[in-house]
């Protein structure tokens, strides 16, 4: 039984999708019954196994010091050798699979304003769309900060044709209209639980927009808005959710099948890299959580532990999308930015603090390198940090030369079954066309 749930998750990832030209609304949305479906169909499309392995982890963990491949999937190893082409299937499923979800969340954003339902209130209504616009936004972002200039779509596709011929967006007007979205969210979601679009996420993401775009200012009010008072130090370690990824028994990940070892029936596809494992200072007390040395004949990541649930793609473990310690950073360092060391001490040292180590003292000279360093070890294996921290830094090429970074590699390069299709995009000049 267990060799044959081994054989089938390994076989999974085989199993590319077919082009799409359009994403049917397959419901009607008429009253608060269909709203529910809908949006409950936005949220499962984020639980889609590509985007949960490849597209929120492994591809962008896999291009750069974090982790190394240690698969066998030559996709996965264009991304671990920094050589990406376009006709990559991998790149190509994850791109496709946001899009997927970004006109589900349209779908919700143009039909929910106009259902007649006396049970649907103004707010009722506003908050299935303030839903679907902040995991919109939440989409964009990760095109943006991985490809950066994509089409920005936000009406429904519901047929084929010219419609789809979109041309790329700027960077900013993806950044604007992700921060529109995010804003929409703060202000009219009445959710409460963290995996789910709350005011309190929204405003965690719009510090995580206004920190990548150096408005250092709005980064820190954000930040601290989103904490809300928070201590991070007095909240145990990964338990400090503000936005995560659930999952349910039968409707679970293989997530730690493909970070765990053949000794605990993992297909081990992506390995803690040397230099992550190296950039633990001894006694931080996040290493255990992070990775394990001993066990197996080879090291392997720990954020994702449900070892034999993975093996029937049951597993339950969460993908943190936003914790406090990422708000207590950001206002760490848009404090430091701005000449507030004393400020930027005080959050950056929560977060040791809660590690086990020593205060550093951080100022005008050391506080890029040091803050960059406790975001690794903090955020290792939870998401494409380390890969977008280096580029808006604009230190990927210091550190990650050695394994042939260039400044080519600063962008991925679109899909080419996307432009294949659609005669309005123009690939990038030097992504290997």
């Amino acid at each position: 039984g267990l060799m044959f749930l081994v054989l089938l998750a390994s076989c999974a990832e085989l199993d590319e999708p077919q082009p799409r030209n359009s994403i049917a609304t397959e419901f009607a949305i008429n009253n608060f019954a269909s709203a529910s479906a809908a949006m409950n169909g936005v949220y499962s499309d984020l639980q889609d196994a590509t985007l949960v392995f490849d597209g929120f982890l492994a591809l962008s963990q896999l291009f750069s010091d974090e982790t190394v491949f240690t698969g066998t999937f030559p996709t996965r190893l264009e991304f671990g050798n920094l050589n990406v082409f376009p006709a990559n299937g991998t790149m190509a499923a994850v791109f496709s699979d946001m899009y997927e979800v970004i006109n589900r969340a349209n779908n919700v954003i143009a039909l929910v304003p106009g259902v007649e339902d006396v049970s649907m209130t103004d707010a009722v209504k506003n908050n299935f769309v303030a839903q679907a616009r902040f995991i919109r936004a939440h989409m964009y972002l990760h095109l943006v900060t991985l490809w950066q200039e994509v089409p920005l779509i936000t009406t429904p596709t519901v047929d084929v044709g010219e419609v789809l011929n979109v041309s790329k967006s700027s960077s900013s007007e993806i950044y604007a209209q992700i921060i529109e979205d995010f804003n929409f969210a703060k202000a009219n979601s009445i959710e409460s639980s963290v995996s789910k679009a709350t005011p309190q996420a929204a405003t965690a993401f719009l510090a995580r927009v206004a920190l990548y775009q150096q408005n250092w200012s709005q980064a820190l009010s954000l930040a601290e808005e989103a904490l809300g008072g928070v201590d991070v130090s007095s909240v145990p370690y990964l338990e400090d959710q503000i936005y995560s990824l659930a999952f349910s028994a039968t409707d679970g990940n293989s997530l730690a099948f493909f970070y765990g070892p053949a000794e605990l029936g993992g297909r081990h596809s992506i390995e803690p890299s040397p230099f992550l494992i190296n950039s633990f200072e001894p006694g931080d007390a996040r290493f255990p959580f992070t990775v394990e040395l001993n066990f197996a004949s080879v090291p392997f990541g720990l954020k994702y532990p449900s070892f034999a649930a993975a093996n029937a793609g049951a597993a339950t473990d969460p993908i943190f999308f936003i914790r406090h310690a990422e708000m207590a950073l950001i206002a760490a360092e848009s404090a430091a930015e701005m000449g507030d060391f004393g400020k930027a001490n005080t959050y950056f040292n929560q977060v040791r603090s809660r590690a086990g180590l020593g205060n550093v003292t951080l100022n005008a000279g050391n506080f890029v390198d040091a803050i960059l360093a406790e975001r690794f070890v903090e955020f290792a294996l939870e998401g494409p940090f380390r890969l977008i921290d280096l580029r808006r830094r604009g230190q990927a090429e210091l550190f990650l030369a050695p394994i042939g970074y260039d400044a080519c590699d600063n962008i991925w390069p679109l899909p080419v079954r996307e432009i294949d299709r659609n005669q309005n995009l123009v690939q990038a000049a030097c992504c290997n066309c």
